[in-house]
């Protein structure tokens, strides 16, 4: 279930907005599945404070990034599907909030930013009135009001927002649940059973909330939405895990290919010698890689006007650091075409296709 972000200035009302929230969406619950026995959906309170982390964690930036850590550890260990997850704290940074989305987006549930607008004045007067612990230090305080970056609609991490301003009583209750889960609220339906506003399957692919409106459904009368889509992307989507026997294959084919290579120069060092050896005729140095169909060919003019005669001397264009580094990129390059059921590139193609990218590199 969705991640909702709180955000506001320091002193602003955090974490009483957090518990009305956990209140309000638990009440929301209850009422919606009171004769039924779907389960209740936890919800979780994860704060960025503790008797271990106290607010002057801010004064350092070491110790402000240590604490950060521990709640965004603690918020991503109980997201699930059934799960609620409030994240109470200033969560200041728009990078820091970023980071949560991605979270989100990468398990495929929804996220929202709530955002506590209170003055900062009450802010200040909030922060003298504290009696349950010690207050921020003034010059603290100014610091991180200073710092504090607002979340804006025009980014898609921030979205969908909800600004709850320092006089409203309660927050947006049914608009936060409504976005995050697709179900109407129960003010927003009259009468309407349950069995008319069952949300969408747990299979079904989600897209993001905060850019694809919730489609309206009709069932036996009623008016549902379907919970928002999550579209993965470059930023949450897990790497393929790589074939270990394909992997293995490129690696051992194209240190292969090396070898014969430096067996060549080791018998014709010299590129002079080398190309007066293949003849006038010539057009350049072929070499034979036992096993591979394609020859490593180096034109003449090439292995002619390098910085040495020697074909695998320091400068060499055969030379044994220049060939593990092509080597080292063509297998990075490579890597995603042998991975998962999605091999397009067999171990038996990898000595060819790993002689055409060499022969790609020594022509240019």
């Amino acid at each position: 279930m969705p991640l909702i972000i709180l955000t506001g200035y320091p002193c602003s009302g955090l974490t009483h907005r957090a518990h009305q929230l956990s209140t309000g969406l638990q009440e929301t619950q209850e009422t919606l599945f009171a004769n039924t026995d779907k389960p209740r959906y936890k919800i979780h309170i994860v704060s960025t404070h503790d008797t271990s982390h106290p607010r002057t964690v801010y004064d350092n930036a070491r110790t402000e990034k240590e604490a950060r850590g521990i709640a965004y550890a603690r918020a991503r260990r109980l997201l699930g599907k059934d799960t609620f997850v409030i994240l109470d704290g200033m969560n200041y940074i728009k990078g820091y909030r970023y980071q949560l989305w991605c979270e989100a987006k990468a398990l495929g549930t929804t996220c929202c930013v709530v955002h506590v607008g209170t003055p900062i004045d009450q802010c200040i007067a909030n922060n003298s009135a504290r009696t349950d612990e010690p207050p921020y230090p003034a010059a603290l305080l100014d610091n991180l009001i200073f710092r504090y970056e607002e979340p804006s609609t025009h980014s898609r991490w921030d979205k969908p927002l909800f600004t709850v301003p320092w006089t409203d009583e309660t927050p947006p209750i049914p608009d936060i649940w409504t976005a995050l889960t697709g179900i109407p609220h129960p003010s927003t339906v009259d009468s309407t059973p349950l069995a008319t506003l069952t949300t969408a399957r747990a299979n079904t692919n989600l897209s993001d909330a905060a850019s694809v409106a919730p489609s309206t459904v009709t069932t036996g009368g009623a008016v549902r939405r379907e919970r928002p889509k999550i579209k993965p992307h470059l930023a949450t989507v897990q790497p393929t895990s790589t074939d270990s026997s394909l992997l293995y294959s490129m690696e051992k084919r194209t240190s292969a290919v090396v070898a014969a290579i430096r067996s060549f120069v080791q018998e014709n060092p010299s590129a002079e010698a080398a190309l007066a050896k293949a003849g006038d005729a010539a057009d350049g140095i072929r070499i034979v890689v036992p096993e591979v169909a394609t020859e490593v060919f180096v034109p003449a003019h090439v292995a002619t006007t390098g910085s040495t005669d020697e074909l695998g001397g320091a400068g060499g264009v055969l030379a044994v650091p220049r060939l593990q580094r092509l080597r080292r990129q063509w297998i990075s390059l490579n890597r995603a075409y042998v991975t998962g059921n999605k091999a397009t590139l067999g171990a038996e193609q990898v000595g060819d296709a790993f002689v055409r990218y060499l022969n790609g590199e020594f022509a240019g």
